[in-house]
């Protein structure tokens, strides 16, 4: 009984003490941590940047540093964004619609953002960025989507997800099918750990993903099966890109490494089919880019025009949890430039369209824009 009273009094103490921190000391919201940044993406104009955080995705107008609209809510983390154009279902349909008479535009501006909880669901949501109204909204895994990709008809969605699966999903369904989302996807099943990265090459001829289990696969879009697997990294690979100038993938790794890898028909002299089903395809990796002092969580690639130059250079956007963003001449290998402004680590970097800028955010919760030209940091919000 003296241990039972003990207890008790010890827990009233503790209670006692707790109520008087909380009552005696102001609680400012302004003092509470800001939700990290798990996504970016540039409107395809340019002038907005989504920026996908904890249950909600925030546009931003970039002229003025204002948020345009707050798409809310969401099951969990934003973990990837993608702008698309879609056509209007009605007006697909609707051949002799007015419109359609009147040759008015029929296409709008879609966000699609994948996310979800952890080992409980995967979450699409998609958004009519104009109306702000949400479009459509399905759970399509068993755990967080940490990454999703569209092909260059923006048909097909490519999903990556800590389950262990992807999910290739005919988006034009959606509207049409009765059937569970999860019974019409085709599902990839090859890797034998998370699956954390996408990617659609820019002519569909195939795409990519990337998982915990260190390799990077590449698929044939219409058979689905797996024509070349990189397997030379040291560690989960992160994020993948493409630089259509240089026709190579990038990677981001675990390992602290930036990767290329070139991925070649088969047959010496032999183009590329889109979609061929019989496509044969070999890939070798190109270069290393070593200097980051942590996993490279993120990488992007875009044309570039430096400083004291008169021509774009393909370059990439590493972000990493050593806080750092290091942009790299991509053939070369060197650094262009390594922006440290940020205090904590850089889940996502993206270039913007015209390649004058690179933003990324991160842990700390602030989306940092620079100005590659000049090498100066421009935006912080």
């Amino acid at each position: 009984m003296r241990h039972i009273a003990f207890v008790t009094l010890r827990n009233i103490g503790t209670l006692i003490a707790a109520s008087y921190i909380i009552f005696a000391m102001p609680i400012g919201f302004a003092d509470q941590p800001l939700s990290p940044i798990w996504s970016l993406e540039f409107s395809p104009d340019g002038k907005a940047l989504a920026v996908g955080k904890y249950q909600w995705i925030e546009l931003w107008d970039l002229e003025t540093q204002s948020i345009i609209h707050t798409y809310e809510p969401h099951a969990g983390e934003v973990r990837s964004l993608k702008f698309s154009e879609a056509r209007h279902h009605d007006d697909r349909d609707r051949v002799t619609s007015q419109a359609a008479a009147n040759n008015q535009e029929t296409s709008s501006l879609w966000l699609y953002a994948g996310g979800g909880v952890a080992a409980q669901s995967g979450e699409i949501r998609i958004w009519d960025v104009a109306s702000e109204e949400l479009i459509k909204s399905f759970e399509v895994h068993g755990d967080t989507i940490e990454s999703i990709a569209l092909s260059p008809s923006n048909t097909t969605l490519l999903t990556a997800s800590m389950d262990e699966y992807s999910a290739v999903i005919d988006v034009t369904l959606l509207e049409d099918t009765e059937d569970p989302i999860d019974k019409q996807a085709k599902w990839l099943t090859q890797h034998v750990g998370r699956v954390l990265c996408t990617l659609y090459h820019p002519q569909g001829t195939y795409f990519v993903t990337g998982s915990e289990d260190k390799t990077i696969k590449v698929w044939n879009p219409n058979t689905f099966n797996v024509m070349v697997n990189f397997d030379a990294n040291d560690d989960a690979v992160y994020s993948l890109a493409y630089s259509v100038n240089e026709g190579v993938i990038v990677s981001g790794s675990a390992d602290n490494t930036v990767r290329t890898w070139r991925v070649t028909p088969a047959g010496d002299g032999e183009e590329i089919a889109v979609g061929r089903d019989s496509l044969e395809m070999t890939g070798a990796r190109v270069r290393e880019y070593d200097g980051h002092q942590g996993a490279v969580y993120s990488v992007d690639t875009a044309l570039v025009l430096p400083r004291r130059a008169n021509n774009q250079t393909a370059m990439i956007a590493s972000g990493s949890a050593d806080t750092s963003v290091i942009i790299w001449n991509l053939r070369s290998g060197n650094r262009y430039s390594t922006f440290d402004e940020s205090t904590d680590a850089v889940y996502a970097v993206k270039f913007s369209p015209n390649g004058e800028f690179v933003a990324a955010g991160g842990r700390d919760g602030k989306v940092r824009i620079w100005n590659l030209r000049r090498r100066t940091l421009t935006h912080e919000f």
